[in-house]
């Protein structure tokens, strides 16, 4: 039989009747083709060169075709999609129409959950598992369910309250903790400080390798040497907690080892119940900048060259007079912070991502990764705000959504001194729709005494920021994936004071009045450049600044002297600035037409990049003009026809 070659696989299938030297082999060329092309495409490099054996011995082992396999967050999952008949398309990841750089259903049969957010996939895993259980005929084996898991992921409340509810019903459910002591910074807390010792006890491996010795001595006992190395294992660990919950615990293994992990998992697959199989893997295997990067190379950007290694994604990139909305932020905060002992910050689980990096550095005694727990991260602000301190979250737009309860209770309710910072609010380009940042105006808009304000450029970043911890109460800012203009308007001392539904004109025009929010406020400045140009209508243009509250006065004025009323957002249009607007002028009893511009009812897939994903959802310059040139002269035309 010959080798087994990566680009011969058709399924999961084609690996059963390989031997387990042949699938060594192929991992190694899984290794290869992941550096050089996800060097070429960008993506999640690191995680996903760590799982390479693990996944080939899932798919060897299972038959996924009846069984079942959910990925936790799923950027793990390049080796899968490599096994499951999408090779040939690898040069497409996270290209606009090419493969999604997470699991997605809509991609293949073989993705059963659109994945992006950590801590889920035990809980989905179990409704999965219940659900093949009640189904299955009296007499037959239910199929396996598996959940692959991270060990930050693990950490996560729901992972717990998964493992405790599947405890309790036992199913055939499988959990494979990937430990590699890393998420996209170095997994913390207790849990993961309980597997470092595990992971790293010199004293129980010793002894767990003497005894089994001793134990292969006793000619009655040396077949049962598996099974006395558990017990042994168990002893030399008390209190074990997945044990303590009820779930049968096997490891720590090693994830690199192909023969050793099939081996565990086809003991598993002649059990019952639930289990939690322990790996521990190398985050970046066999990618030589991983070794001296921070972040275990998580995440690298597209080459521009072939064959060029491009540095992992570092967020404070110079580009011109402009910066990332996330460098100017983390330097702002830190000049507050130096003024104002007070001041915390909170991150759950990404310290780079959100630019807090440097503020742990500089104030560690003020900064706390809670990791993947958003919900947690967001009661502890609160409750330091409570204390007397200023808490300052710095937290994804779309992971912000999993503590909708917490914002609610534990920081609106209260009225707490709360500053929450959005970063990647909007559209997020190549992580598509699990990472997008589209409702958060929505979510957070309708809970009473919370400020929502966006800058449109670093002046304004850095204003607002000020603002928020000097006036005290909830506040959310939110910023884009994207860089900043230093100075987009006049410069700071002569803009009018950041009062909190206060909006400011940018433009004058006599058309019509054009209200942005956040970082499109330079591309209505640039339509209405266009606009005049092209049809000679002039339109005012004004930052809206707050979303919460809104400058009603401003809008008045302009329903009344223009008639003619635009909205532009990098957010979905339920329920967002525009739908914002739209209440206040029904309110205000004043008819207008009114254009709203931002992203439509449906979920945006990935793309190439944030400017094409924008382009698709007419928020270009060029795009608005047009618009804003048909719907001015379709309204003077109705003006004309109703006049007396």
């Amino acid at each position: 039989m010959t080798p087994l070659r990566l680009h011969e696989i058709q399924g999961p299938a084609d690996l059963r009747e390989r031997k387990l030297e042949e699938l060594e082999l192929l991992c190694e060329e899984m290794r290869s083709a992941l550096i050089e092309k996800v060097l070429r495409t960008g993506g999640h490099l690191g995680s996903n060169l760590g799982v390479v054996e693990l996944t080939v011995a899932l798919h060897r082992v299972f038959d996924f075709a009846r069984d079942r396999l959910v990925f936790d967050v799923s950027h793990q999952c390049y080796p899968h999609k490599m096994l499951t008949g999408r090779y040939a398309r690898f040069e497409t990841l996270r290209q606009t129409g090419g493969l999604s750089g997470f699991c997605n259903r809509r991609e293949s049969p073989w993705d059963l959950l659109t994945a992006g957010h950590a801590g889920t996939a035990v809980s989905f895993a179990l409704g999965i598992a219940e659900g093949l259980r009640q189904r299955t005929p009296p007499g037959s084996e239910p199929p396996w369910t598996v959940a692959l898991v991270g060990d930050a992921g693990l950490a996560a409340g729901c992972s717990f309250e998964g493992l405790s509810q599947a405890a309790e019903h036992r199913p055939r459910l499988l959990v494979v903790l990937n430990d590699n002591e890393w998420s996209i910074a170095r997994s913390v807390g207790a849990l993961a400080r309980y597997l470092s010792r595990v992971r790293t006890s010199r004293t129980l491996q010793i002894a767990y390798e003497r005894l089994g010795d001793l134990a292969r001595r006793i000619p009655w006992l040396g077949s049962k040497v598996d099974e006395v190395g558990e017990v042994i294992r168990h002893v030399l660990v008390p209190g074990h907690i997945f044990e303590e919950l009820g779930i049968n615990y096997v490891g720590p293994l090693d994830g690199h080892d192909l023969v050793g992990c099939v081996e565990a998992l086809e003991r598993i697959r002649r059990l019952d119940g639930v289990h939690l199989v322990h790996f521990l893997t190398e985050k970046g295997r066999g990618y030589e900048p991983a070794k001296t990067d921070a972040q275990r190379a998580h995440g690298v950007a597209p080459s521009a060259e072939p064959g060029k290694v491009p540095a992992a994604r570092r967020p404070a990139v110079l580009d011109g007079e402009r910066r990332a909305f996330t460098a100017v932020f983390g330097e702002a905060l830190r000049e507050l912070a130096a003024e104002d002992e007070r001041i915390v910050a909170i991150t759950a689980g990404m310290p780079h991502g959100t630019g807090l990096t440097a503020f742990a550095e500089r104030f560690p005694e003020r900064f706390y990764d809670t990791g993947i727990t958003e919900q947690h991260a967001v009661a502890l602000a609160g409750g330091l705000a409570t204390a007397g301190r200023r808490p300052v979250a710095a937290i994804y737009s779309t992971f912000l959504q999993r503590a909708y309860d917490q914002v609610f209770q534990e920081v609106a309710l209260q009225g707490e001194d709360v500053v929450f910072a959005l970063d990647r609010a909007g559209l997020v380009g190549q992580d598509g729709p699990t990472h997008h940042g589209l409702f958060d105006l929505a979510y957070l808009r309708t809970l009473p005494g919370i400020v929502l304000a966006s800058p449109r450029d670093a002046v304004d970043l850095r204003r607002m920021l000020r603002e928020a911890l000097k006036r005290g109460g909830p506040w959310a800012l939110r910023w884009p994936r994207g860089k900043a203009l230093e100075c987009l308007g006049p410069e700071a001392g002569l803009r009018p004071e950041l009062q909190p539904g206060s909006a400011e004109l940018l433009r004058p025009g006599r058309d019509g009045a054009v209200f942005a929010l956040g970082a499109l406020v330079e591309t209505a400045l640039l339509a209405a450049a266009l606009l005049a140009e092209r049809s000679g209508h002039e339109v005012e243009v004004w930052d809206a600044r707050f979303c919460r509250p809104l400058d009603q006065g401003a809008l008045a004025s302009a329903a009344r002297r223009l008639g003619w009323i635009a909205t532009v957002e990098e957010h979905a249009l339920q329920g967002g600035f525009g739908s914002a607007v739209a209440e206040t002028l029904a309110d205000l009893d004043l008819r207008v037409p009114l254009r709203r511009h931002g992203v439509a009812d449906r979920f945006v897939e990935h793309a190439s990049s944030r400017e094409e994903q924008l382009a698709a959802c007419g928020l270009t310059p060029e795009a608005l003009a047009e618009a804003w040139a048909e719907s001015l002269q379709g309204a003077a035309t109705v003006k004309e026809e109703s006049a007396p």
